[in-house]
Parts: structure tokens; sequence; C-alpha cells
């Protein structure tokens, strides 16, 4: 077992519009997005990014959810993260200078693994 503490959090923030017919399977899921789930890794939150079973629930035609990416060490430095069915966007709130004009459109892959990174190496040296 690992020490180490998680780099991230995710959180279920709010529903944006008419949410689709849920079935079972992501009625669940959405009660565990529900509560502070965390991240060891960028890795790791990329790999459940593009897992079967999120992609189903919130990847749909119109946006219907959002969620709160936040810097485990400091949960006031956060992200918004809204799914949509073609890409998912990164809105930075905060405005930290870490995403151009505070928002970043894209898939989960290395282009938003760095740009999440950008973004925790300039929250993590901010005051808290």
């Amino acid at each position: 077992m690992s020490d180490s503490l998680p780099l991230i959090t995710l959180v279920k923030a709010k529903e944006v519009d008419d949410r689709p017919d849920l079935s079972e399977k992501h009625l669940g899921l959405e009660q565990t997005l529900s509560m502070l789930c965390s991240f060891l890794s960028l890795d790791d939150f990329l790999q459940f990014l593009q897992s079967t079973p999120f992609v189903e629930f919130s990847r749909t035609p119109e946006p219907w959810i959002q969620f709160e990416l936040g810097l485990y060490k400091n949960h006031t430095k956060t992200l918004q993260l809204i799914p949509e069915q073609r890409h998912l966007t990164l809105v930075d709130e905060g405005m930290t200078g870490a995403l151009e004009n505070g928002i970043w459109v894209g898939e989960p892959d290395e282009a938003m693994e760095t740009v999440l990174d950008r973004w925790i190496q300039r929250v993590a040296s901010e005051p808290q």
C-alpha cells in the first residue's frame, strides 16, 4: 500500500441542463461522483475520463453535468470540467493563467495532461 497523497480530486458540482435517463449503473456512478473522488496521478485521472462507464454517463449530445476538479492539498484551487459528446471543456474561473483565456477544450490525452500539469504547478505554488 502506498503512502502517497492523492494529487487531484473530482466531484459533481451541478447539473447544467436536463439530466438524461440514467441506468442503475450510471446512477451508482453519479452517487459516487457526488462524493469527493481522488486520484493519485494525472494518468489515473485521464484513464478514468476515458473509461467506458464515465463516457457513457457523461458524454451526451448536450452537456448536462459539471464537475469540479481540485488540487488535493488545497481544495480552494479548482477547475470546472464540463463533459460534452465531442470533447471535454476545462474552465479556470480563478483565471490563474494556466489555461489560455481561462478555457481549454479537448480530449483526455497528452495535451490535457500537459494543461493540467501546468495548472497544478501554478496553483500549488500559490499561497493557501
